[in-house]
This record gives structure tokens, sequence and C-alpha cells, in this order.
């Protein structure tokens, strides 16, 4: 036993002695080199114009013009390296995650910030873009109504329309709210109920981005602003188009829930033709910004902003014309519509809006029906025009 404490003895002493020699010994600092930040790629210069419209769904002058719109709404924030990002970067990156819909790590390693700098990029930068919505989401006025009108006219002769109305479903997690079951859809998955009116050239008109997925289209309509401005201000001649989820109504008209005879019949058919421009406009929306059509992760707030700061961005595409090849082609005419969330609508709708619609069946479609019996028995001669029909 004694000769075992002998032997740790000496290996004590040992260590003592190799703890005495590094404290003589001059003290070496190794310094972790420190890590040097590539310059970030200005896509305004690096870019050409079509892979910068593929990448941001806005044209180089139309996103300066943006920046320029929204730069004071942007703080200057850093990222987790202690890189400043300035205002269009912040703006690049929060539009390239609206339009592609890839997780936040992967676009903040493309450019060369962390995960949190893109997601605080994507709340800021979407809602100052959605407070421009009262200066390019409005309501056609003037000749401008009048364009409208005549350009839905000129889809299927359908008269007096201002613009065509329904809503979508965006998808979203499950909120964390005190009762989250409202969200639920009637498909089963949690949503938000979006309502938007939209025109003849896919523009939005209005949109409102508020309510549950469980909440019933009309019951939108009903507790919206654009309702009692309809009600209270609208000409009688001019009318909204809607499916058969919302009433009959003077400024709101609705297919022939049983067409008995060729006029309603062909009243039916206008309807659907004109009014599939919101359908379309829905799914061009969605085809522009991928991060719509996917499962949103984000907070209720910042989920509305970035749904309406869509609709913006939409709309400035639309207004330069810039045309996706994609815009409107998985869109034919289609009733999507057909099942509701089982809420009853009164589908008769109040006698103005039932003698109105009776008087478009009677007054108008009879003429199309006329002129298309002509066509067919003298198939020689061009169809007539229709043109003293339209507006003025």
């Amino acid at each position: 036993m004694a000769a075992y404490d002998d032997v740790w003895d000496e290996f004590d002493l040992w260590d003592q002695w190799e703890e005495l020699e590094e404290m003589d010994a001059p003290r070496v600092v190794v310094r972790r080199p420190r890590r040097i930040v590539t310059d970030r790629m200005n896509p305004f210069t690096a870019m050409s114009d079509n892979e910068f419209v593929d990448r941001f769904r806005l044209r180089k002058n139309s996103m300066y013009d943006l920046i320029e719109e929204i730069r004071e709404h942007l703080p200057a924030p850093t990222d987790s390296r202690g890189c400043p990002v300035p205002a269009h970067l912040q703006t690049l990156i929060a539009l390239r995650c609206m339009m592609s819909g890839d997780h936040q790590m992967t676009l903040g390693d493309c450019h060369d910030v962390s995960q949190t700098t893109v997601s605080q990029c994507l709340k800021v930068v979407s809602r100052a873009v959605a407070s421009l919505s009262r200066h390019h989401i409005m309501a056609p006025s003037g000749n401008d109504r009048q364009r409208t009108v005549q350009e839905f006219y000129a889809i299927h002769g359908m008269p007096g329309v201002i613009g065509a109305i329904d809503c979508t479903h965006i998808a979203i997690v499950r909120p964390s709210v005190a009762n989250p079951e409202v969200f639920r859809c009637r498909k089963g998955y949690f949503s938000m109920n979006v309502q938007a009116v939209c025109g003849p050239d896919l523009l939005f008109h209005n949109v409102v981005a508020r309510w549950p997925g469980s909440v019933h289209d009309s019951r939108i309509l009903d507790n919206s602003r654009l309702c009692a401005q309809l009600e209270e201000t609208l000409e009688p001649q001019y009318h909204l188009l809607g499916d058969a989820g919302y009433a009959l109504k003077r400024y709101l008209l609705t297919p022939v829930a049983v067409p008995t005879n060729d006029h309603e019949r062909a009243y039916n058919s206008s309807h659907t033709h004109t009014r599939n421009t919101v359908e379309r406009a829905f799914g061009v929306l969605k085809k522009r910004f991928a991060y719509l059509g996917k499962k949103m992760r984000t907070s209720l707030d910042t989920t509305k902003a970035i749904i309406v700061a869509a609709v913006v961005l939409h709309n400035i595409a639309v207004k330069t014309r810039l045309v996706m090849p994609q815009d409107g082609a998985e869109h034919a005419i289609i009733n999507v519509n057909a099942l509701h969330n089982g809420v009853p609508v009164d589908r008769q709708g109040n006698a103005q809006g039932r003698l109105k619609r009776q008087q478009i069946i009677r007054i108008f479609l009879n003429l199309i029906l006329i002129m298309d019996d002509c066509s067919q028995l003298f198939h020689s001669v061009p169809p007539l025009s229709l043109s003293f029909l339209s507006p003025s």
C-alpha cells in the first residue's frame, strides 16, 4: 500500500513541475481571425432586366420608385454580424421572400444576412408597402369608370359592370389566439378569408384581409366599408358581379339559380365569363407571390400586411404592363365557388335587385340571342356589332 501511495506522489510532483514550467514560459495569445464579410451583390447592377423581374416581380424603375416611397418607414437594422442592411436591400429581401416563398434561412444565406434579419425585413417592408394601399388600391372614377364598364362589356356583353367581387382563402398556421378554430375554413385548414374586387384588366380595386377562414363571403361584404359605399353612393346603372354565395342586390348581380329559358341561360353565361376576371386575378396574384400560396407562418398582423402588400405590388405590376408569362393560363371558365360555408343567404335578393336583373335579361341579352340566331342562319355574313349598346 505504501508503494502505491509513493507512485501517486511521484505523479503529483510531475504534474506540479509541468504546471510551473508552463507558468514560466512566455504566454502566446492566439487571436481568432476576424470574419471578413464580402460586399453584398447589388441586384440593380448585377442582374439583367429579365433576371430582376423573375426574382423580384417588378421592373427596376418601379422598384426604385417603391423604395423611395417607403424609405422613411424603414429603420436601419443590423444583422447578427454587425453589418448594416440598407433600405434597398431590405426591400429586395422582403420581395424575394414573398415571390419565392423559400425558407427565411435560405434567403438569408443568399443575401448574407441572418434569418432574424430576413424575418424583420419581411415584417417591416410589408407593413410599409401596405401603407401605400390608399394610393394603389382604389375604385375607378370618372373616365376610368367609363372605360372599366366598356372593357367589362367587351368581354361578353354584360352592361354596367364596374367590378367583379369574390373571396379567396390564404392558408396560415394555427394562430395563437383565444379561439383559433374560427380560422378553420370549410376545407379543414386554418386560413384568412380575403375579399377583393377587381377590374377587367386584373387590377384590384378593393381588398379586405382581416377575416378568419370560417366567415362566409356574404358576411364579409355586409360588414365592409365597401358595402356602405355601394348602398349610399353608387349610381343605379352600375353594379358588381358576384357568385351565388352573395345575395342579389341593386348594386350586386348574381347568377340565376335555376335558369328556365334561353334568356336566363345566356345571362348566366355572360355573368360567368365576365365575373371570371376576379378568379384570374387571384390566380395571377398567387403566382406572382408564391408566399400566398403556401401556409404562411408569420403572425396574424404580419400576415394581413403581407397580403395587402402583395396586392399593392400586383397593381404596380399591372399598371406598368408587366405581364408574367403564366398570367391567367390556368384559369378557364370554371365554377370554383360551387360550395359555400353553409351560411343561409337570401338568394332571391331584394326587389330592386330582381328587377334590375330581369331588365338586363330582357333587354340586353335578348338582342344578343337574336344576333346569335341571325349569325347562325346567315353564317356567311359577319355578326353585327353591339357597339350601340355600349354605355357612353
